[in-house]
């Protein structure tokens, strides 16, 4: 109630949320994703480079892997052919949009409106070199994290969920959902394959995946 999410337009918005609570455990303990841990890592950036995260994204990645239609936009100042995320409503059976359900504005724990192709550009300008090197790509695919007890969420690179694949090379993925919005992608270096599957519904994307999986893999 204190921090409406119409109030929430960049990652500074976020720490009172957050800021003055107990750690959960002591550091080193174990590994555990957390999205405050990006928008730290996201306030960081613009400490550095003194811009904004989302017109640095744009710049150094988004533009340099050709992703023209991806951004970080406003919900209440969308570009032409947006779409728009919906909830469905039990009570009354029909949908609903998610304007008051998420962040007005995305931050470093996610938030961008993407394309389909966009996202398989994304990949293969960090795969091919032109966001960083190829070296310290392949560092990012490998396992850092975890102990392998979930199957698809036991094993973290850098910034990526590793999938442990005994046959071959390990899968790599990220992933995200918010109300309304759910989204996966996955590359397997074993094949080649880029994998994206995104809903404005909140659909189940890792059920389908698992399908790809099962079925190209």
């Amino acid at each position: 109630m204190d921090y409406p999410n119409y109030k929430i337009r960049q990652n500074s918005d976020l720490l009172p949320l957050f800021i003055d609570k107990p750690m959960m455990y002591p550091k080193g303990e174990k590994f555990q994703y957390n999205n405050t841990g990006y928008v730290l890592l996201a306030m960081i950036i613009e400490k550095v480079t003194g811009m904004f995260f989302d017109q640095y994204l744009k710049e150094n990645i988004f533009d340099v892997c050709d992703m023209r239609l991806t951004g970080y936009y406003e919900l209440d100042k969308l570009p032409a052919k947006c779409a728009n995320s919906y909830i469905y409503c039990a009570e009354t059976n029909d949908f609903r949009t998610n304007i008051f359900s998420v962040d007005a504005k995305g931050t470093g724990a996610g938030g961008a409106f993407i394309s389909v192709k966009d996202i398989a550009d994304f990949w293969k300008g960090l795969l091919g070199g032109k966001l960083i090197s190829k070296e310290l790509a392949a560092k990012m695919l490998i396992k850092q994290s975890g102990d392998g007890i979930d199957a698809e969420e036991g094993y973290y690179g850098y910034g990526v969920w590793i999938i442990d694949n005994p046959g071959g090379k390990d899968y790599a993925y990220f992933q995200g959902c918010d109300p309304g919005a759910t989204f996966i992608s996955e590359y397997n270096p074993n094949n080649g394959i880029i994998s994206v599957l995104v809903s404005n519904y909140g659909d189940n994307v890792w059920k389908e995946m698992r399908k790809i999986r099962e079925n190209l893999y």
